[in-house]
């Protein structure tokens, strides 16, 4: 006997009441007990619920068994035209040398990855790539230049080249330029530099000094927190509108040590006030050792997390709210606060689940070698990553399947209530088929983790009256 369909939902509950997200719709329903109980019984137990509720329930949509039938991202057709015409942004691997030596770097050799070399893009490398950018960005009037490394400020000279060379290739656009750097071979003219051109500036920055020097240190072993800070005060002291402006700080949390002194680190110095700050944990992508997220920092996260929505709620002082949440707020807002947010009568026939970019047009990273992947994320020694050389150029094909990398996993993914919230993708891919398969399913019930937490922190938020919209999310 055929089983019968479940409907496609995930039932969650929270302290305030019980619910479920619904797939099909793409909308969360508040439901009572009895109904939670009952759905979460697959229709058990019939008797003890209003049948009237359920019928009302499928009467407003819910409830559906609807399936993705068969899989193709919606962008299959349109990416030989966005990866001809409209690339957006380039990112340049000006060197894969470092001037720092930090233990969980995906170059340090702990890593299933290349390491630091002392390999450098030449300027006729860098040219092609501006020239790749222009004949492929006609239908673009704006476009993002990065400069990414290893150490970029190692190659501070080939950068001026770059932008020298993009001004004049590029004339008619607009050029926005990017770098992400470790902030220690800042001098006065390279500050001058990038404020002159309008530069945006990450900073790679862990925490305070004990974190800080643990983690980034020099080749001879020497810590780095004292440089970066005096050098993040030098642009601040240049242009403190520049500096809040275009100055962003990236953290990585090193989740075997403690959370909270790394958020009272930048809650409590007055530099970091009005700056972005992001933050992720230690990569376990292609690591040789998975580390253990530690009792202590899941504690104190959590606890920052719950003070940072008082905050937000107006139960407390706005400055007891966590930098270091700031981007997961707007995390929230993104998958469920946004007005403009689709919804949807039921999951198409065809279809693709969450994750993938258009590889080659959203952006695209060049090697310093000159070949081509579609981030700086992937893993720079999978031959199904790269999609492409300057010298022959882009891959179609390997972009339509990595584009479409659903197929490897179409059976698990159906019936995942966290289809369309996805985020994965082929930056956690290396390898033959099976092996990226394996490594895209070891993720799944971490992303799942991650969807859920969003859906119960934003169905909370919601019921205790805090607007997304208001709030200028």
């Amino acid at each position: 006997m055929q089983k019968k369909p479940k409907p496609f939902i995930h039932l969650f509950e929270t302290p305030l009441g019980f619910y479920f997200y619904d797939v099909n719709t793409n909308d969360i329903v508040e439901v009572n007990k009895e109904m939670y109980e009952y759905l979460r019984n697959d229709y058990i137990a019939g008797e003890e619920i209003n049948q009237e509720d359920l019928k009302n329930l499928k009467a407003r949509g819910y409830l559906k068994t609807k399936r993705v039938e068969k899989t193709e991202h919606p962008a299959t057709e349109l990416l030989p035209f966005y990866a001809k015409t409209k690339m957006g942004q380039l990112i340049l691997q000006v060197t894969q040398n470092c001037n720092l030596r930090c233990e969980y770097c995906v170059y340090s050799g702990n890593y299933e990855t290349r390491g630091h070399t002392n390999k450098k893009m030449g300027f006729q490398t860098a040219k092609k790539a501006i020239d790749f950018l222009a004949e492929h960005s006609k239908n673009r009037n704006e476009v993002i230049i990065g400069f990414y490394g290893g150490e970029p400020l190692l190659e501070f000279s080939l950068m001026k080249q770059c932008v020298e060379y993009a001004e004049e290739r590029l004339k008619g656009k607009k050029i926005e330029y990017s770098i992400t750097t470790n902030a220690t071979l800042l001098t006065d003219d390279v500050i001058k530099y990038f404020i002159t051109n309008d530069f945006l500036v990450t900073v790679s920055l862990d925490g305070p000094r004990e974190i800080q020097d643990e983690c980034r240190k020099f080749l001879n072993d020497k810590g780095s927190f004292d440089t970066v800070m005096k050098n993040l005060k030098r642009i601040k002291e240049r242009d403190r509108e520049y500096f809040d402006r275009n100055v962003r700080v990236n953290t990585v949390l090193v989740v075997e040590r403690g959370y909270e002194c790394v958020d009272h680190f930048f809650k409590g110095n007055e530099i970091f006030s009005n700056l972005a700050i992001s933050s992720a944990a230690v990569s376990d992508n292609f690591s040789k050792n998975k580390r253990s997220v530690s009792e202590k920092f899941h504690i104190e996260q959590q606890y920052e997390l719950f003070k940072t929505f008082l905050a937000e709620l107006g139960y407390l002082p706005s400055e007891d709210a966590s930098l270091l949440m700031r981007p997961y707020l707007e995390q929230i807002y993104d998958m469920r606060g946004n007005s403009e947010r689709s919804y949807r009568e039921e999951v198409p026939s065809t279809w693709h689940r969450g994750g993938p970019c258009i590889s080659g047009a959203m952006r695209l990273f060049v090697t310093a070698e000159g070949k081509l992947f579609p981030c700086e994320r992937v893993c720079e020694i999978s031959e199904y990553a790269q999609i492409g050389t300057l010298e022959e150029g882009l891959d179609l094909k390997k972009m339509s399947d990595i584009l479409n990398i659903e197929k490897l996993t179409e059976k698990e993914c159906r019936n995942c209530w966290a289809y369309s919230e996805c985020n994965s993708c082929i930056r956690f891919c290396n390898g033959n088929r099976q092996e990226m398969k394996n490594a895209l399913l070891s993720k799944c019930s971490e992303i799942r983790r991650s969807i859920e937490g969003i859906l119960k922190d934003f169905t909370i938020l919601q019921e205790l009256g805090y607007d997304f919209e208001a709030e200028g999310r």
